[in-house]
């Protein structure tokens, strides 16, 4: 019965201590001034070894930009494509069209066909595109 009872009050002691001290939290950490500071980066025009330096006849009438084969387009108002615009000093307009995975193998394209201003990113990203007919 002692045995029992020393058990019980060890255990009372214990577990309300325990109580007392509850687990740390972790922090969290804030991207913001990271963010800010290559949003930055977009405000200037882009380096002139950005812009392609293929135009197409066939896009001399759309934007003077590169027609390229992309696998997918994605809105210029994603994070991840403001991200690695800005990176390279690029500001897109939110309604941009961005061509990724794109390449020039126009004969077999299984995808889109974009004329494509900035392909310097190529094969991973092409922007500022706009739709080839």
């Amino acid at each position: 019965m002692r045995f029992l009872i020393q058990s019980l009050i060890t255990l009372i002691c214990f577990g309300s201590f325990a109580a007392s001290n509850p687990a740390p939290t972790p922090e969290t950490i804030s991207l913001e001034p990271v963010l800010d500071l290559l949003g930055g980066l977009g405000n200037a025009p882009p380096p002139d070894i950005l812009w392609t330096p293929n135009p197409s006849p066939e896009c001399a009438a759309i934007n003077k930009g590169e027609l390229q084969c992309c696998q997918g387009t994605l809105a210029g108002d994603l994070p991840l494509i403001q991200f690695l615009a800005a990176l390279y000093g690029y500001k897109l307009n939110p309604n941009d069209v961005n061509g990724i995975l794109c390449n020039d193998n126009l004969a077999t394209c299984p995808g889109v066909k974009l004329c494509c201003q900035v392909t310097a990113l190529n094969p991973l990203l092409s922007l500022y595109c706009q739709d080839y007919k």
